[in-house]
């Protein structure tokens, strides 16, 4: 994998310095990991069967593949679904045989959440990443690749969707009751996210009531910003900009959607705002939406 394209969703490059060296780590890489949160430590430990300092060798291989914050900072374990506001909605749909796809996975491990901890039958459920090793990764860092029956894929959002190796998205057209998108979107500039939120809204069924949901890094002034690595730029949203983007969303796919959303700050944003890379916006936030179609 070329570090230019590691650049490109995880930085690769900080200060002049590869970030895949583990003698040059950026600002959000904990070296030593005091505490994992109570959720992740209880999937581990009763459904992986596994000790909580056990992850830090896979969360140091996944951090050399892409060097994501929630790799990093082993947020991943911190569990995103519950927490936000559409999570009441969306639970009880996924009780009634809802299907879910988690865009954007990592490890999968949202989904053993819900497999684990909420009792959702596995085969509702679908996953897929840019990195085809994060997939292998989860089923050596769950220890569950006998047993987790979901449907954990490789693809690309900004790939052309009929090139033969995106075939497994392809054939999922049409087919979702409920999108996730958890740290995804925020990885491009405006353009490039209408790109992919457009791929992920092809994935719903084509009747009102489906959802598209997640959350992001965002900004209580909305505009484009600097990547941490200095190369390119993200887009950042706030609740007025979120309405714009998904009404372009709609036009371009002859849709309508019925966007909420708000902003949030989050302990760990108002650490991570302490640092160079995040100094750049002092109205830093996360943002949350759920985008239901009309």
């Amino acid at each position: 994998m070329s570090a230019e394209r590691k650049g490109y969703h995880g930085p690769s490059i900080f200060e002049g310095k590869s970030q895949v060296d583990s003698t040059a780590r950026p600002a959000w890489f904990t070296e030593n990991i005091e505490s994992i949160p109570e959720s992740g430590r209880r999937l581990l430990e009763n459904y992986s069967e596994i000790l909580p300092e056990q992850v830090l060798p896979h969360r140091d291989k996944a951090f050399n593949i892409w060097s994501y914050a929630c790799i990093g900072q082993v947020r991943f374990l911190d569990f995103t679904l519950p927490k936000l506001p559409y999570w009441s909605q969306v639970l009880p749909r996924l009780r009634s045989g809802a299907t879910f796809m988690d865009a954007g996975c990592c490890f999968g491990q949202e989904i053993r959440f819900l497999v684990f901890v909420e009792g959702i039958p596995a085969t509702q459920l679908y996953g897929f990443d840019l990195e085809p090793a994060f997939i292998d990764m989860g089923y050596e860092l769950f220890r569950d690749r006998d047993k987790l029956h979901a449907n954990m894929l490789s693809g690309n959002v900004q790939a052309d969707p009929t090139a033969p190796d995106q075939r497994y998205l392809t054939d999922l057209v049409g087919t979702m009751d409920i999108v996730h998108a958890a740290s995804l979107l925020h990885s491009w500039g405006w353009d490039d996210m209408i790109i992919a939120t457009k791929r992920l809204v092809s994935l719903t069924r084509k009747q009102p009531g489906s959802i598209v949901i997640g959350n992001q890094m965002g900004s209580l002034d909305a505009g484009q910003y600097p990547m941490p690595t200095g190369k390119g730029f993200n887009y950042r949203h706030n609740v007025d900009s979120m309405e714009r983007f998904w009404r372009q969303v709609g036009e371009e796919t002859g849709s309508s959607w019925k966007v909420e959303s708000g902003m949030f700050l989050p302990a760990v944003v108002k650490e991570n705002m302490e640092h160079s890379w995040a100094k750049s916006d002092p109205n830093l936030r996360m943002i949350w939406f759920c985008a239901t179609r009309a």
